[in-house]
């Protein structure tokens, strides 16, 4: 059986690298930690795509936890920058 990417923006066609995956993931609204990254798209290094991306500058947020006693890394785009690049690409497709 074959599947292909999706992307978890509606309406938009799948993004096809890493790190338009990564961006993509975070313009929902939603965190992501590594885990998270390589259960949902097989990417083992979100640290090295984050970096990527903040150095394109995206200002991604992010926040050491711990859990069962293991620590992460847990990122995510904060509403101000949300809000922003939703009005971006609303005047794009004014």
């Amino acid at each position: 059986m074959t599947t292909s990417a999706t992307s978890p923006v509606i309406n938009q066609p799948a993004p096809q690298t890493q790190i338009e995956i990564v961006r993509a993931h975070l313009m929902t609204g939603a965190t992501t930690t590594t885990w998270d990254a390589y259960r949902l798209y097989q990417i083992t290094c979100l640290a090295q795509r984050i970096h990527d991306l903040r150095n394109a500058g995206l200002v991604i947020q992010s926040e050491i936890v711990t859990h069962n006693d293991k620590r992460f890394s847990v990122y995510w785009l904060d509403e101000q920058t949300l809000l922003e690049s939703e009005l971006s690409d609303s005047e794009v497709t004014l």
